[in-house]
């Protein structure tokens, strides 16, 4: 039977720094706790002060593209009790993992844990389906956001506990996310150690993406700011605009249903042809969660139309035969991974499902905006 746990849910309202102050009381308990230990889930000890001078070359960016996120870190090291520094690294945990593969040159060509991602144009709208794999050790700090700014649209944002956020959905638009290999530009291999320096962190890059109207908007985001790191961000607006956008710190490109589908899937590989990307028959062998998440869809379109949260679902459930993993993730060994959450945004009913770990053993359960 699937178990019906719901995600700890922090309300946060009013001014920028109001709202991150709520956040750090709210949950001061779990940022402290994952504060104290965060720096050594992360990266090995001889890289760590390195790591941590290179998270905070991101805030002279942030400062300029997002001041009032800056704020909203300062009111959680408020609300929490910590020093900001200590606060704003937990929304850059992307950043310094990345970084670390590069000077241990281990950034690999695909990965079979760390995310995947759907959206899906459903009648004039759309709905946006995330996987969280990573390690099994974030699992006790992920909450749920529910933002209501004063200058901004009301949201939900997944996060671990204390950074800003990553995916959710907005009153405009819904994003999913998932990592693709760290390369420091297009004519840069994976693997190397070339590192393209500061631009807007993952967690932040999500938040100010929740604030577009569309998804229009949100590509013309992408497309003028400096980025971090290397993700596909999987955008739905209310006007059922899907897309993937395979990005670089400073290249991006979209990719758009193919020809038959009305749905774009993703995972851990670049696709795009721009970037050399995979093409479909090779990510069956090299990209597997994606093609299995693809094949997914496709054989629950063909059953009937259109494509509903229960074939996102299926999609977010499954296992390679024969295997206890899939786009649903349970891997082994030195840092055991799974599927953190799944959730599936409905633009059009302005409201989150949402399953607290593994999709195969928990309910999706209704969070509004």
């Amino acid at each position: 039977m699937l178990k019906p746990v719901r995600f700890t849910v922090v309300e946060m309202s009013g001014s920028r720094f109001e709202m991150g102050r709520q956040y750090g009381k709210q949950c001061r308990t779990l940022i402290r706790k994952l504060a104290g230990r965060f720096d050594a889930m992360l990266v090995p000890e001889q890289y760590l002060a390195q790591a941590r001078k290179i998270a905070i070359e991101a805030l002279p960016v942030m400062k300029r593209e997002a001041p009032h996120l800056v704020e909203e870190v300062e009111g959680i090291a408020a609300g929490a009790g910590l020093d900001f520094d200590d606060v704003f690294r937990l929304s850059c945990s992307q950043e310094m993992n990345s970084w670390q593969g590069c000077m241990r040159k281990r950034a690999e060509n695909t990965v079979i844990d760390a995310c995947s991602s759907f959206t899906v144009k459903h009648g004039d709208s759309s709905l946006v389906a995330w996987n969280m794999d990573w390690w099994i050790k974030w699992q006790p700090f992920m909450v749920l956001l529910h933002g209501q700014p004063d200058d901004g649209p009301r949201f939900l944002s997944f996060a671990m506990a204390g950074s800003v956020g990553r995916p959710g959905l907005s009153e405009g638009i819904s994003i999913a996310a998932n990592y693709v290999p760290y390369r420091a530009d297009v004519d840069q291999p994976a693997g190397g150690e070339k590192w393209a320096g500061p631009g807007v962190p993952y967690s932040f890059m999500s938040r100010i993406l929740l604030e577009q109207p569309s998804t229009a908007a949100a590509l013309r985001l992408l497309k003028r700011t400096p980025r971090m790191t290397c993700l596909n961000y999987t955008l739905g607006d209310t006007k059922g605009d899907i897309c993937c956008v395979e990005t670089m710190p400073n290249d991006m490109s979209v990719i758009r249903p193919t020809k038959g589908d009305s749905f774009v899937a993703h995972a851990n590989s670049y696709h795009a042809r721009k970037f050399g990307g995979l093409t479909e028959a090779q990510q069956k062998e090299h990209d597997p969660r994606a093609w299995l998440g693809r094949e997914s869809l496709r054989m629950r379109e063909a059953q009937h139309q259109p494509l509903e949260r229960s074939d996102l679902y299926y999609a977010q459930r499954r296992h390679f035969p024969g295997q206890s993993t899939g786009t649903c993730v349970h891997t082994p060994g030195e840092r055991p991974s799974i599927t953190l959450l799944s959730f599936v945004g409905d633009m059009a009913k302005q409201e989150v499902w949402a399953a607290w770990g593994s999709p195969c053993q928990h309910q999706f359960l209704r969070y509004p905006l």
